[in-house]
């Protein structure tokens, strides 16, 4: 009865891994075949001949070059400077008592309530008068502050002992040298984990790139891969490419970095 149990559980187990796998392994197939062979009747499940220059075609002819490196560029310039304001912040409301702390962090919290989509126009339009439309600093800047960045790393602080904050203290260090030196390492396997979750968000940032970029030079990937819709004739195979190529580099950073994510979200949810 054990043995009958178990078999069925891992039946479902699997029967659900396939349900999840097949679009991706749909995905790579497709993109090395023709158009005409994405939407054959029966399906054709492997190309009878790999279609390698769809890959080529996206480099020549659509400079997924430097799509690549726009998107690597914004999302470890969003993970970098996210992450040192988040620790700031997230260490500045939990260990320092100061006028409006709590309203302010109130706010914090409230702004994970509304959605990016109420402030795009606005934030269009001030980004219009500083110069900043088709920029890649116009995407990387509104998204330095993360109000779930600082709810994590506050959580996280709040676990430090303030014994350790003081003997820094009494042995002569500032609050810089403090936070530098004492409390970044205390913070690393918190910051290991918020850094995944802040590139994968960025790396598949697709709204606000689509509504201020406009050169092709200056397209992040998940825009680039939208502007080779063409209508009746949309290159799906190419999509298919570019989808492929967008998934690799995001899910080499997973598996590097998995043991942090996993640590780090475990030991913040005991702390928290």
């Amino acid at each position: 009865m054990r043995l009958m149990r178990r078999s069925i559980v891992f039946l479902l187990l699997a029967a659900a891994a396939v349900c999840m796998l097949f679009p991706f392994f749909w995905m790579i197939s497709s993109s090395l075949k023709l158009r005409s062979d994405i939407f054959a009747m029966p399906p054709v499940w492997f190309p009878k001949t790999p279609h390698a220059e769809n890959y080529v075609q996206l480099f020549t002819q659509y400079r997924f070059g430097s799509v690549l490196l726009n998107s690597v560029g914004t999302a470890f310039a969003v993970t970098a400077g996210g992450l040192l304001f988040s620790a700031m912040a997230g260490f500045a409301f939990a260990k320092y008592r100061f006028r409006f702390g709590g309203v302010l962090f109130a706010i914090v919290l409230a702004t994970l309530m509304i959605p990016m989509e109420t402030g795009m126009v606005p934030l269009f339009l001030i980004y219009k008068k500083l110069g900043l439309i088709d920029r890649l600093i116009g995407v990387v800047l509104p998204r330095l502050a993360s109000g779930f960045g600082i709810f994590f790393m506050r959580q996280y602080c709040s676990s430090i002992q303030n014994q350790l904050l003081d003997a820094a203290r009494i042995d002569g260090c500032t609050e810089y040298r403090l936070f530098v030196s004492v409390v970044l390492p205390v913070l690393r396997p918190a910051l290991a984990s918020l850094g995944i979750i802040f590139f994968i968000e960025e790396w598949n940032n697709f709204l606000w790139p689509t509504v201020i970029l406009r050169s092709p030079d200056n397209l992040t990937i998940a825009v680039a891969i939208r502007s080779l819709e063409a209508g009746v004739r949309t290159p799906y195979q190419l999509i298919m490419s570019g989808s492929v190529i967008s998934i690799v580099p995001m899910l080499l950073f997973i598996l590097f970095f998995q043991k942090q994510l996993t640590a780090g979200l475990i030991d913040g949810a005991v702390k928290g």
